[in-house]
This record gives C-alpha cells, structure tokens and sequence, in this order.
C-alpha cells in the first residue's frame, strides 16, 4: 500500500490479536471495557453484530489478550452508502497503545472485502481523545446528529473517510 494512504487504510499490525466477538464475549467485554453498561446491553449488541455478519452485512470483532479474553471491540454495519464503524471500545489499560487503530484498519479491511468505499464513525462530541484519534487516521467531519443513547440525548459528531 502507499505510504501517502491515511492511517486507516493502511494494513494493520499483525501483533495485535483479533477474532471475531462471539455471544460468549459478553461477560468479559462487561469487565473490561464497558462496566457501566448492562449485560442485556452488550450482550443484544453482539448478537445484532452476528446476525450481521451472518446476513453479510457487517463484522465485530475483539481484541483478545493472552488467555483469549476480549480486551477491546469495535464493528462496522454496511449501509447502502457506506460501513458505519461503530460501538469502538478499548480497556482503559491499552489506551494510547496502537490497539484502536489497528482495530479500525482491520474493520476497514473486512468492509472493503464487502465492496464498502466509503466508511463513517460517530463520537461524542465530550469525547475529543477519540475524535482526534479518528482525524489521525484520515477521517474528517462530515455531520453531527443527536442521538438517544444510553446517557439519554447526545450530540455526535460523525465522521467520514471516502476510499475512491
């Protein structure tokens, strides 16, 4: 690939250990990357992801450590225009270490496989670490939305990075 391609298009670390997320992640995603979401929460969020890719419209998958425990996970849902990456999360403890990047390039590579070229990401507008993560790798604001999550209304900011 070219060097002058942005972060996110170019090919992933392969010392990063990923696999696909399974229903049986839920308690460890619980843990370790979202404590303050409910079981029900998670666990109705990797079955979508499943069905997804079982309708291939879509992939989640999991960072896992050595004991093959998830340690961070993200998706993306191929829309008619475009692979919405979403639900990106990382363990506190690898924070700032290249595991969300390799993430997104990872996710990025399986929805190319899909024919996506062209991929969007939402963060929380109180969220700038991620944010700035995400214009790192080449993604620029596009639109932002209210939306009704979990903490109620919230203003996200979506992001856009166009392949062709």
């Amino acid at each position: 690939m070219m060097t002058n391609a942005p972060l996110a298009l170019q090919t992933p670390p392969t010392s990063i250990a990923m696999r696909p997320v399974r229903a049986t992640d839920t308690d460890h995603l619980r843990v370790n990357c979202w404590p303050n979401r409910s079981f029900l929460s998670i666990y109705n969020l990797i079955t979508r992801t499943v069905r997804n890719v079982s309708e291939r419209r879509g992939l989640g998958l999991v960072v896992v450590g050595a004991d093959d425990a998830p340690l961070a996970y993200g998706q993306y849902t191929i829309w008619p225009t475009c692979a919405e990456i979403s639900d990106l999360v990382v363990a506190e403890p690898l924070r700032g270490q290249g595991v969300g990047t390799a993430l997104i390039q990872t996710l990025i590579k399986h929805a190319q496989a899909q024919r996506a070229t062209a991929f969007e990401i939402g963060v929380a507008i109180d969220n700038p670490r991620a944010a700035a993560l995400y214009r790192r790798l080449g993604f620029e604001d596009s639109h932002t939305v209210m939306m009704s999550l979990e903490r109620g209304m919230e203003k996200i900011q979506f992001l856009r990075l166009e392949t062709q």
